[in-house]
């Protein structure tokens, strides 16, 4: 049944790919998130589902005779810089497989021909919409699925990812805490009652799941998340109330095992395992970029068993904060930090290209959300305000994940160069004056 549905589904898709492009992207970001083929069992597993709907968005773009104006902005050169020194970094690679090289770099161009084609398709405030359903369809649905499993089980269920790139949970607490700001924004603008209470339901959930994760760095950046939101909310005594009455009793009704993993914070640099490990896979990343400070190892090349056993000797004095020695058969780890997988992947030159392409992402949506221009719709303002706190709960979980190169990053950084453009200069002018 669950392959029926699924074909019918892609069917669909491709049919209205055909009368609007952007519902084929849509489609195409919702597949690439769910990954829904690892929900059926039977012949839909053998149908390459992301690569039907992309070709048919390609074809339905091509031959779709009103095309929106392509407006290319200072964003798109920097996601399009990062993607061209990620090739040459590829190209220098210093992986024993070279295949596998170009595969991961292969996968990333993947990743900017979504970011393209959104920019391509979608220009208007339903297309704009409509993506962010499609992503919150995805992502925040699958958690409340989970969120209601961990309720019922009293805390006992683990929730985890099952989604592509996000089948660990610490990635899949990244992406619930890129996407609570989006489910904020839609409930601020959707009209209908129903539909409010249903996403006031997914935020509840999504939050739920994020301490079902049991992930202590997406604990850490929920926290921060919620106070960046609270910084920018305007009832903010209402919100001090509300959390000095409800956390105390929240806490008091968690699971004893949450609360003692989430105690072993303070520690975690000293006596935790997995944390010393992702010091040690930072400072290999960091001696790999120190040796090749231009292009670094190429794409995942801290787990490169020959450049792991290279490195991994040196990481015991090296850096700030000192670590035990590397076990000598202590297989190769992931960077598990956005920043330190690309300074391993792609040098210092790709760290600085990869932050200022984030940064101006985070700048564009801060400026428009603070701007006291009449001439911005509303709208405008509050998606301004959930992108740029997405871009801050990705900031501070990405610290503790290998997700710098994540489909849902690419495609929230295509709708910011679509709508988030900088008032005029006359604007401005005008609107000092007043």
């Amino acid at each position: 049944m669950r392959d029926i549905l699924l074909v019918a589904f892609l069917l669909i898709a491709i049919f209205y790919s055909f009368k609007k492009p952007y519902l084929g992207v849509a489609a195409w970001i919702w597949i690439a998130m769910m990954a829904p083929v690892t929900w059926a069992f039977g012949f839909s597993q053998s149908f390459r589902l992301n690569l039907t709907i992309v070709i048919f968005s390609v074809l339905s773009w091509l031959f779709y005779k009103h095309k929106k104006k392509f407006t290319f902005t200072s964003l798109h050169f920097w996601v399009l810089l990062f993607w061209f020194w990620m090739l040459i970094a590829t190209s220098f690679h210093l992986l024993v497989d070279n295949d596998f090289a170009w595969n991961k770099f292969i996968e990333f161009t993947k990743v900017i021909a979504l970011f393209l084609f959104i920019s391509l398709t979608v220009k208007e405030k339903r297309e704009i919409d409509v993506i962010i359903w499609a992503i919150v369809l995805s992502i925040s649905a699958y958690s409340a699925m989970e969120g209601v499993k961990f309720l019922l089980s009293g805390g006992g269920h683990r929730i985890t990812g099952r989604a592509g790139i996000i089948s660990d949970r610490n990635d899949l607490v990244v992406a619930i805490n890129m996407c609570i700001p989006l489910l904020i924004y839609l409930w601020q603008t959707t009209k209908s009652k129903n539909l409010k209470l249903g996403l006031l339901v997914l935020i509840v959930l999504n939050i739920v799941a994020v301490v079902g994760t049991y992930s202590r760095g997406g604990f850490i950046g929920l926290s921060i998340l919620a106070f960046a939101m609270w910084l920018k909310s305007d009832k903010k005594i209402i919100y001090v109330l509300l959390a000095v009455i409800a956390l105390p009793i929240l806490y008091a009704n968690a699971p004893a095992e949450w609360k003692e993993r989430q105690s072993t914070i303070e520690t975690a640099a000293s006596e935790d395992g997995s944390f010393i490990g992702r010091l040690w896979a930072w400072k290999v990343a960091t001696l790999i970029a120190l040796d090749n400070p231009l292009t670094g190892g190429g794409m995942k090349a801290n787990i490169d068993p020959i450049l792991w056993r290279t490195y991994a000797p040196y990481t015991e004095n090296f850096g700030p904060i000192e670590t035990p020695p590397v076990p000598l058969d202590r297989k190769p780890l992931a960077a598990h930090n956005i920043y330190f997988q690309v300074l391993g992947s792609s040098g210092f030159v790709g760290l600085f290209i990869f932050v200022i392409m984030l940064g101006s992402g985070f700048l564009r949506c801060w400026r428009l959300s603070i701007s006291k221009l009449d001439t911005i719709p509303v709208w405008k303002k509050d998606l301004s305000k959930a992108l740029s706190l997405t871009f801050i709960g990705y900031g501070v979980t990405g610290l503790n994940v290998s997700l710098a190169y994540f489909e849902l990053v690419y495609a929230l950084l295509a709708l910011i160069a679509i709508f988030c453009v900088n008032p005029p200069i006359k604007e401005k002018r005008n609107a000092r004056q007043a």
